[in-house]
């Protein structure tokens, strides 16, 4: 079927539009390859009559299945490895100490938390990687009387389809082998009919909430650590500075962002301090 200039065109701005990703001028080929089962869904004839019903007032259904079919879903358990390393040595180390101090300082704070949030989470592989780190941390000081509950997690994504994959929890043993350790799928898995389930310990310490990160977003509260892994890359500058600046005002002072790899908030944002931390570059609020 083919795909217009002009129908190219209004795609490319309603996807923006809908969920701030920019898609490139030389990637047709994913407009095509994502949209193109929508088309025959809706018994459309072409990509111009999609992009009429998308004028439509009615058009909510189609616009939610156009943003599930072009966000990209690629994850896994402790990408890149380096980062969850040092989650473990040293970033979550020094948030329980600072949780300690905080609830020490302050009577009547002993219920007061540390709380994560895993940006765009997709089918939940990350959320679950920092969980098993806080586990890890806290198994490893067993007297520092703090439990994972008050390391509670917010894991969000655009896609209700990706979030309904992580609050299940169940993941194929493809999945589970890439990126954990042996150990890791002895603790944190059980078996499961075709494949494995993660442990409930884990799952009762994260809340999975679809949000749009493009857009506006609610009082989400506070957070002492907050993960946006290759999201920006997606995004034109703008929308790259209206993030970051809701996740400056949404970490408390001290508090940590981690970026991806491939991810620099150069000419981004000036308001976070860069600081190496092992392998990984870690920016934080002052």
């Amino acid at each position: 079927m083919k795909l217009t200039s002009g129908a190219f065109q209004a795609l490319r701005k309603a996807i923006h539009d809908l969920c701030g990703i920019v898609i490139g001028e030389d990637k047709r080929y994913l407009i095509t390859s994502r949209l193109e089962p929508i088309l025959r869904q809706y018994g459309l004839p072409s990509y111009d009559a999609l992009v009429a019903a998308l004028g439509q007032a009615n058009s909510l259904a189609i616009q939610e299945q156009i943003v599930e079919a072009i966000t990209t879903r690629e994850t896994s358990f402790n990408r890149d490895g380096h980062p969850f390393d040092e989650l473990r040595r040293s970033i979550l180390p020094a948030i329980a100490d600072r949780l300690r101090e905080r609830r020490a300082a302050r009577p009547g704070l002993e219920t007061a938390r540390a709380r994560i949030w895993c940006v765009a989470v997709a089918t939940g592989q990350e959320a679950y990687s920092v969980a098993m780190a806080v586990a890890d941390v806290l198994a490893g000081r067993p007297g520092i009387g703090l439990r994972p509950e008050d390391f509670p997690i917010l894991a969000s994504d655009i896609s209700q389809t990706a979030l309904a994959v992580a609050r299940g929890g169940r993941y194929t043993s493809a999945e589970i082998l890439r990126g954990n350790s042996p150990a890791q799928q002895a603790r944190y898995f059980s078996p499961v009919d075709r494949g494995w389930v993660v442990d409930e310990r884990l799952r009762r310490t994260i809340e999975f909430r679809r949000l749009n990160v493009a857009r506006p977003l609610p009082n989400l509260g506070n957070f002492d650590l907050i993960l946006c892994r290759n999201l920006l890359i997606y995004f034109d500058e703008s929308h790259q500075r209206r993030l970051c600046q809701a996740l400056h005002r949404a970490l408390n002072p001290g508090g940590f962002l981690l970026i991806g790899a491939a991810e620099s908030l150069y000419r981004v944002t000036d308001t976070f301090t860069p600081v190496r931390m092992g392998s990984t570059i870690v920016h934080v609020k002052p």
